[in-house]
């Protein structure tokens, strides 16, 4: 039997439905919205949003969560799976059989990071075919809009100091040192998403994060330090520390995702992410300040492949101007309430997606 994680603090979901626009919480009274990656770290924090503004609101919402263990999702966060507008449908997002009725809106957050455990080109192929039966769906269900949560990993290895932009292109069969096997399946979903369908189609490129239900086991070097020293163990970066990264706080993510969904140009890609720069060495210096756990960094300084390579800073621009959308959270806030969640009884539940 898996303990239940614990839920987002009210205090955050509060926060989430003061800032977040009406216009945004209104385009989804009534609506019916089907899910895939619902159990993961963002389908978790845009199901806590959902339903938060939902109970405030009185929305109307029916949220359908696909998942390939309903019993498992059951018992790790019972909060959400067994909510009144919940539905949950199991099966695999390759192949899962769709379910009957209409849906307003499709939101398609599957494929982790942690699926990298799979061969290259298996990878490549379950994404594809996983955006493409999750779009013959929003097809099939007469759904108007449809959010895909990509990754700013599609831009593949960031030129020199700039910021990436939604604007920048690359060639889809790309096979070079710089371009991982992760950006290849990303850029093949959003090949899938990008044609001709019956619906308006948003992409939501993703950058890094922290925040509840980010574990260490993501791979994201924030989460990990908090772990570290939420545990009370010294931190260790296994590289050089001179990577540079931006991080956003988890409910401002849920927002700007939502907005997105909500208000996105139909055919327009945004990037979500955070906007301080910071180096992996002094992000491990500033969890370790907030922390106060008073062991030194240490810093192996061995060279570590990583999937973002060494600079991995989105240009926030196009949300901004289009959108309205600005982050609240700073990253040393979004430390300390990283740190409070995790230590509370219960938080280090895990689920995959």
């Amino acid at each position: 039997m898996t303990d239940p994680a614990n839920p987002v603090p009210a205090t955050e979901l509060d926060e989430v439905l003061r800032l977040t626009t009406p216009p945004v919480w209104e385009a989804f009274r009534n609506h019916a919205i089907f899910l895939t990656g619902g159990t993961g770290f963002v389908g978790k924090w845009l199901l806590e949003c959902l339903l938060h503004a939902d109970r405030a609101l009185g929305l109307g919402l029916a949220l359908t969560v696909l998942t390939r263990e309903p019993r498992r999702f059951i018992q790790a966060s019972p909060h959400l799976a067994k909510a009144a507008p919940v539905t949950l449908l199991q099966g695999d997002v390759v192949d899962f059989e769709f379910p009957r009725g209409s849906f307003s809106s499709v939101i398609h957050a599957a494929l982790p990071v942690a699926a990298l455990g799979t061969g290259p080109d298996n990878l490549e192929h379950l994404s594809e075919a996983g955006a493409r039966r999750v779009c013959e769906f929003a097809a099939a269900c007469g759904a108007r809009r449809f959010l895909q949560v990509s990754s700013g990993a599609v831009y593949g290895q960031q030129p020199g100091d700039q910021r990436l932009a939604e604007s920048l292109s690359w060639q889809m069969g790309d096979r070079s040192d710089g371009v991982n096997v992760y950006t290849r399946a990303k850029r093949r979903a959003e090949a899938v998403v990008g044609q001709a369908w019956p619906f308006e189609v948003v992409i939501a490129r993703c950058f890094a994060f922290i925040g509840p239900y980010l574990h260490a086991s993501s791979g994201v070097a924030a989460a990990q330090f908090i772990a570290q020293a939420t545990s009370g163990k010294g931190i260790v970066v296994q590289g050089t520390g001179e990577a540079i990264r931006t991080y956003q706080y988890a409910g401002d993510m849920a927002r700007w995702l939502l907005s997105c969904l909500a208000l996105g140009a139909p055919g327009r890609a945004y990037n979500i992410g955070g906007d301080t720069q910071v180096s992996i060495a002094q992000l491990a210096a500033e969890v370790t300040r907030i922390a106060g756990t008073g062991i030194p960094v240490e810093v192996v300084g061995r060279p570590t492949p990583g999937l973002a390579g060494h600079r991995y800073v989105p240009s926030l621009q196009r949300a901004t101007e289009e959108l309205g959308l600005a982050n609240a959270v700073s990253l040393e806030e979004g430390i300390r309430r990283t740190i409070a969640w995790l230590s509370t009884p219960c938080a280090n539940v895990s689920f995959p997606a």
